[in-house]
């Protein structure tokens, strides 16, 4: 019997955390603005374990750079691992999937076991049966004007929650000198419920059609000025489609 329309969905989406900073430095200063980040993203899980979020989509971003220390790493890993739900996470332009990826040397069971790490270039579909839900997304390996975050996006499942996530650039109209371009069109065409964007440091709804897609903005009070330290809270209810809450990260 289809479960789609009978079954809730909750969705915690956040993007462009950006741990791990080089820029930090190792002054007392660039210590507490490392922390601050940090807080930012253990504020993130803390959010969806309170709110009994059923899925905790990270999209693109969450280091910095692929130099990380062992010490950074661990932390976002057991911070990752605290949270009470599965996480499906992709790569972003800052932590791209390429020869120098910190993802590539990751032995699988050194991952939380609730880490969903997708890594494939041209995408893999997840499948969570007891929430009738379908999550797409592809790792970024080089961000080009080549690289379509979307593209190969497959059909949506005819009786679940069909979700994707996609680290890139929205723009009106094809411009094929920016890099990571997401098109109005393929959004629309997509025939998926919610599409969770990052790669934009501040909220903006791009909806288009009967798909919903949201940038969530980055949670880390550092990067956006006042219209940083946000996640996106999505409610997929039956009978009645999404709704999308913004949600402040405590600093």
């Amino acid at each position: 019997m289809p479960i789609r329309r009978h079954r809730p969905l909750k969705i915690v989406h956040t993007s462009d955390i950006h741990l791990e900073s080089d820029t930090f430095g190792s002054s007392p200063r660039g210590k507490e603005l490392r922390q601050q980040v940090r807080r930012a993203f253990a504020n993130v899980i803390r959010i969806a374990n309170e709110r009994g979020a059923d899925l905790l989509l990270i999209v693109g971003d969450l280091f910095d750079s692929s130099r990380v220390s062992e010490e950074g790493l661990a932390f976002a890993l057991a911070t990752i691992g605290s949270a009470r739900m599965p996480v499906v996470m992709i790569p972003g332009n800052h932590d791209a999937h390429d020869e120098r990826s910190i993802y590539a040397p990751l032995a699988p069971e050194t991952l939380p076991e609730n880490l969903h790490l997708i890594l494939e270039p041209e995408g893999r579909l997840i499948d969570f049966p007891h929430l009738a839900a379908r999550i797409w997304g592809r790792a970024m390996v080089e961000h080009s004007p080549g690289y379509r975050p979307l593209s190969g996006v497959p059909e949506p499942h005819p009786d679940w929650w069909n979700i994707a996530l996609a680290h890139g650039l929205f723009m009106e109209e094809d411009d094929f000198g920016r890099s990571s371009p997401i098109t109005p069109d393929e959004i629309a065409t997509s025939g998926y419920d919610y599409i969770a964007l990052g790669h934009v440091h501040v909220w903006n709804d791009v909806s288009q059609g009967s798909t919903r897609a949201f940038y969530c903005g980055t949670p880390a009070p550092l990067y956006a000025g006042d219209d940083a330290g946000w996640v996106a809270w999505v409610e997929c209810v039956p009978g009645e489609g999404l709704r999308i809450e913004r949600l402040m990260v405590a600093r």
